[in-house]
């Protein structure tokens, strides 16, 4: 996240709590990147903050590397949150979910929402370039999402069963939404 939001500062239990890690141990690893010059560190109140060093001579490098590797859920999740609530779930699944994907592979989306396809691609068209790669979204209404699932959709039922990156909704209403499989993690 340090790098996919270069331009913000984080401080460490916000890190900790969106990487799912211990603050202790993750302050000491953000201490050495700091001290190599990678990060800034700064404090705020009694806080420390960490921010990237978009003066570090490899930043380019490690921006790019992130947001290819670490930031697709992420960029989607902010681009996608400008439709609020007219997005009932999305999630990324295929190649990049499983965490097998190659230089060229695409970034496959599904997004279940009362919106049109032409408002999704002039959404995420322009993270293509900066993700490095091209964005494959399957939109569904929430009434098609619905049909699908009832019908037992092959295709529906084969990326619920396996992982995903969660982008907006909840993975466990599968009550509410008839929603089949155990899905993956929730990015």
């Amino acid at each position: 996240m340090l790098f996919i939001e270069a331009g913000r500062a984080f401080h460490v239990r916000e890190i900790a709590r969106r990487t799912a890690t211990q603050a202790g141990t993750l302050h000491k690893e953000l201490s050495r990147l700091a001290e190599s010059g990678i990060l800034l560190r700064q404090r705020q109140g009694n806080q420390i903050c960490y921010q990237a060093n978009v003066d570090c001579l490899i930043f380019p490098e490690l921006a790019a590397i992130f947001r290819k590797v670490c930031g697709p859920a992420e960029c989607l999740r902010q681009t996608l949150a400008a439709f609020g609530e007219a997005i009932e779930r999305a999630f990324i699944f295929g190649s990049v979910a499983s965490g097998k994907a190659t230089a060229a592979s695409d970034i496959d989306v599904l997004i279940v929402g009362k919106l049109s396809f032409a408002e999704v691609i002039q959404a995420v068209y322009p993270l293509q370039a900066t993700l490095g790669r091209e964005i494959n979204p399957k939109l569904y209404s929430p009434e098609e999402w619905r049909a699908a699932l009832a019908e037992n959709s092959a295709f529906i039922q084969d990326i619920m069963q396996k992982p995903q990156l969660w982008i907006a909704g909840d993975k466990d209403d599968a009550g509410q939404s008839g929603r089949a499989g155990t899905g993956g993690d929730n990015a």
